[in-house]
């Protein structure tokens, strides 16, 4: 059978829709298909989108889309039982900087429409009521056998089968993947509810109490709130929905605040699974998002390392389809996502253990964690640890194969490996610019900083010099000076070499999805392009991959 695709993406979710937009935004011939005959109910899917995801939103050109539909979260509170808050504000500080910074309220479903609106300029459809039945691969690619909700069949053969297709992945099933974890033995109600309460709109609150835990989300549209009550016992054996009143019995049992429920949009009873995959590839199979890692909502984290999944490997699948990097970039896919995955789930497991653990010991920790929380949130390293993990800015590839560091790493600013920070230039013709947007693309950027001497012009030079040698297809070069006088961007107040803890001239390559991949302080031109060597080919022999 002849390959008539580069790759089938199977699962329409969020991971599914980055996944096959940024393939296909990369040049690559792409197909996305989901099971479901339409879009399943939002009441009980992804809420909140997290600061690195909008970032990731920006550089497919979505982010503004995105935030119309968006509400921003304010602060996160926890309810001390006399119904005071313990308040961190959401805010920016300077060593995670980002253009559009906070925590955003975006219904799933509003989420995929922004993801799929791309997808026909792209020349892709989402084709829905159609599932994966079975697959077998080779050494040249996958033969799918696919089953429409019409009773018809097709079998479809792609270079590359990429399954996002949730918990109950089809492709990981076939791939005989372990999916190693455990269900949560807790009771999980949720409820969209219209509330009326003295609590401010706009904000999260989590209130633990001896009975368990309750959640409250802002929704778009007004005194609208997404309640999650978790209670620590045996949840009933067929799952049955609660009814209004023992809804509303519980949240007055665990929320200390005087309430009154206006409406219920929906109520629903659920369960919680903690579960990561053994390996994110098997051939030309791999795993993204809920088919990789499932893990309790704690930190608001499931669907956004979903997106992130799939960026990251939409990158590296393409550079190495096209021939533009070797077949090893793959491998880092797995890397760098499943210790990630691995982290996430053994955090949030921690984090709902003890929220939500069982007896007298748990009963305990959440009678005191209020006025601990309470402490801790008025102490500057507790607030930017918090806010950086929420906001998954912190999330770093040090060890990963494609971070290089040559030199001495900063003392100050991202190493190889870490998120790469956005800051403000200017232009030559006196306009202020922000360097993501410079580096917006479908290839890296490599940025050679001349460094902060105003009078280096030597140092510039060279650098233009270098810029002139390395630009191509590829990587896309960008001087940053201190000041210009042709050529380049200046960066007079010093801010982008101190975002990038950048002194004298060096030289940062950062990846198509932000990540800083080689660094060279000083910058070493020799070894700087033997690194560059590495990672970008044009010889990548297909039989490899």
């Amino acid at each position: 059978m002849t390959v008539t695709l580069d790759a089938l993406v199977v699962g329409g979710g969020p991971t599914g829709l980055t996944m096959a937009g940024e393939l296909a935004r990369r040049g690559l011939t792409v197909r996305i298909i989901d099971k479901a005959t339409a879009p399943p109910p939002d009441h009980s899917r992804a809420l909140v989108v997290q600061t690195r995801t909008i970032e990731l939103l920006g550089a497919m050109g979505l982010a503004d889309a995105a935030l119309a539909r968006a509400r921003r979260v304010e602060g996160l509170n926890v309810l001390l039982a006399s119904g005071r808050r313990a308040r961190l504000p959401i805010f920016n500080f300077p060593e995670l900087a980002t253009p559009v910074p906070g925590i955003f309220v975006i219904q799933q479903f509003d989420t995929e429409n922004v993801l799929e609106s791309r997808l026909p300029g792209l020349g892709v459809k989402l084709e829905r009521g159609v599932a994966l039945a079975s697959y077998a691969q080779d050494s040249d690619g996958v033969t799918c056998t696919l089953h429409r909700a019409d009773g018809s069949a097709e079998d479809v053969r792609a270079k590359w089968l990429l399954g996002c297709d949730g918990a109950r992945s089809a492709v990981r099933k076939g791939a005989d993947i372990a999916f190693d974890g455990d269900t949560y033995d807790d009771d999980c109600m949720l409820g969209d509810l219209v509330v009326d309460w003295p609590l401010p709109e706009g904000e999260i609150y989590i209130s633990p109490s001896r009975r368990g835990v309750a959640a409250a989300f802002p929704v778009p549209g007004s005194h609208r709130f997404r309640i999650v009550l978790i209670r620590p016992e045996a949840s009933p054996a067929h799952g049955a929905p609660p009814s209004l009143e023992e809804f509303e019995g519980l949240m007055r049992e665990m929320i200390p605040v005087p309430f009154q429920v206006q409406k219920a949009i929906v109520l629903s009873r659920y369960r919680l699974h903690h579960r990561v995959a053994t390996r994110l590839r098997n051939g030309r199979v791999f795993l993204a998002g809920d088919a990789a890692h499932i893990h309790s909502p704690a930190g608001g984290q499931g669907m956004n390392t979903g997106i992130q999944d799939a960026y990251n490997l939409a990158w590296k699948l393409a550079a190495v389809e096209q021939g533009r990097m070797p077949a090893w970039v793959l491998d880092t896919y797995e890397a760098e996502r499943l210790p990630v995955a691995r982290r996430l789930v053994a955090f949030t497991d921690r984090l709902f253990g003890a929220l939500a653990g069982h007896g007298p010991v748990g009963r305990t920790l959440r009678a005191v964690a209020p006025r601990l929380v309470s402490r801790a949130f008025g102490v500057a390293a507790v607030q930017r640890r918090i806010l950086g993990f929420v906001s998954q800015l912190r999330i770093r590839y040090r060890k990963s194969p494609l971070s290089v560091q040559i030199g001495t790493p900063p003392e100050r600013g991202p190493r190889a490996g870490d998120r790469a920070p956005d800051a403000v230039l200017r232009s030559e013709a006196g306009e202020e610019v922000h360097l993501f947007d410079l580096m917006r693309g479908v290839g890296s950027t490599l940025l050679l900083f001349a460094g902060r001497q105003q009078a280096d012009g030597a140092a510039r030079e060279r650098a233009r010099q270098l810029a002139a040698q390395r630009s191509g297809p590829d990587v896309k070069v960008l001087v940053i000076g201190a000041r210009e006088d042709g050529g380049g961007y200046a960066d007079p107040g010093g801010h982008a070499h101190a975002a990038y803890g950048v002194d004298a001239a060096a030289a940062v390559l950062v990846r198509p999805d932000g990540y800083i991949g080689v660094r060279s302080d000083p910058l070493d031109e020799r070894e700087l392009g033997r690194a560059l060597d590495r990672i970008f080919t044009r010889r990548a022999d297909a039989a490899q991959r």
